[in-house]
């Protein structure tokens, strides 16, 4: 009996010793069969060799770079970027990793970012427009009309109108003008005069810095004015951000602070967001902000926003915000809900047409159910948005 234990034992341990014979890489044998997959442009096959190699131990420059440019060339350009930083821990200058990070980065709509990258690349690797210290990025124009079912709320129309540029490679800003139009009826505003006819004619400013410190960390700082005048009463506003924000692969998550004044009353809000891109890159993705408020009682609301790719040029994202709001602020501080009604609901839909590489165009529908100042009565608001945005 002893001995065919033993002999069970040893003949275990060598089916053991066996497998891991059979599976374990050497060095050369991955650097050959990657090199060769490489050569035969089997993206996915290298992919998955590559993780396998790396598994038994053989992890190097080489191998990460082949891997980098194959899930690029599958479009997944998180999994490049995770292999191309990789490469740079251990050859930091190396111009071809940063060039792959750079288109990454701006096919992930990360273009700051990109900038980050391209001290390191050698003249001539990409067009000079793109290149240069200080620059205009991008312009951009946004209109929304907005229709209320109550007579008391008249019709309201938003304009903006957006530029940006930098100053460095790592010194972007972002401003915009932006007005707003609206004739009111609120007899409950004893304060103010001739309260059935409020002409609001609102005027605002902003201005976002974005400081990248490398290539993944980023600050932020945004300012917002809001001249609001009431009939009798002229409100300005003024609100405040500073932020952080990590840019990962898959994953960026950003951390920021708003306080301020709005219509005389101080305000602090505080959020934290993810976005997430499950297939690396923007064919589906998902932007998660979960946000703490503070004005004279605390509140708490959740944005979701869920992107997909529909054709070659076209994406559509939809959106909803969770949670009662007034004087909410969203997207860095770009819009401000500040009107004398709460929102009790508030989901959407924007559908995005890329018509050329610099021109893109909007298109969205807002629907929010709100509550009359007041009183516990609700109305609906819908809201109808275009505009477009060109790139330099």
């Amino acid at each position: 009996m002893q001995k065919l234990i033993i002999v069970t034992l040893l003949v275990f341990l060598l089916a053991t010793t066996a497998t891991k014979a059979q599976t374990n890489i050497s060095f050369a044998a991955a650097d050959s069969q990657s090199y060769a997959l490489y050569e035969k442009a089997q993206w996915k096959t290298l992919l998955l060799f590559g993780k396998e190699a790396i598994a038994n131990g053989q992890d190097f420059v080489l191998l990460r770079m082949r891997m980098g440019y194959a899930a690029f060339m599958l479009g997944n350009y998180s999994e490049s970027i995770k292999h191309y930083e990789t490469v740079l821990k251990e050859d930091t200058y190396n111009s071809t990793a940063h060039y792959y990070i750079y288109w990454s980065r701006v096919n992930l709509n990360q273009p700051e970012m990109a900038m980050a990258e391209v001290k390191f690349l050698t003249p001539g690797m990409i067009a000079d427009k793109n290149s240069r210290a200080a620059a205009f990025t991008n312009a951009a124009v946004e209109l929304s009309f907005k229709q209320a079912s109550v007579k008391s709320r008249g019709n309201s129309m938003y304009t903006r109108v957006g530029l940006g540029n930098r100053f460095s490679h790592g010194f972007h800003i972002q401003q915009s003008i932006a007005t707003y139009q609206q004739k009111i009826s609120e007899p409950l505003l004893t304060a103010v005069t001739k309260n059935t006819n409020i002409n609001i004619n609102q005027v605002e400013y902003y201005n976002r810095v974005m400081f990248n410190l490398n290539r993944n960390w980023q600050l932020k700082t945004a300012y917002h004015y809001i001249y609001t005048p009431f009939n009798n009463f002229r409100y300005h506003n003024h609100l405040l951000l500073a932020g952080i924000k990590y840019n990962g692969t898959y994953l960026n998550i950003q951390a920021d602070a708003i306080i301020g004044r709005i219509t005389d009353t101080s305000t602090q809000q505080y959020n934290l967001q993810l976005d997430l891109y499950p297939l690396g890159n923007l064919n589906l993705y998902s932007f998660s902000t979960a946000s703490f408020r503070q004005q004279k009682e605390s509140a708490f609301n959740f944005r979701q926003v869920i992107g997909v790719k529909l054709l070659k040029q076209l994406w559509l994202e939809g959106n909803i915000t969770i949670g009662e709001f007034k004087n909410y602020a969203e997207n860095d501080a770009l819009y401000v809900y500040n009107a004398i009604d709460v929102n009790k609901q508030k989901t959407g839909i924007t559908g995005y047409i890329l018509l050329n590489e610099k021109l893109s165009a909007q298109i969205g529908y807002t629907y929010e159910q709100r509550q009359l100042f007041g009183t516990t009565s609700t109305f609906n608001q819908h809201s109808i948005t275009g505009g477009l945005s060109w790139k330099f």
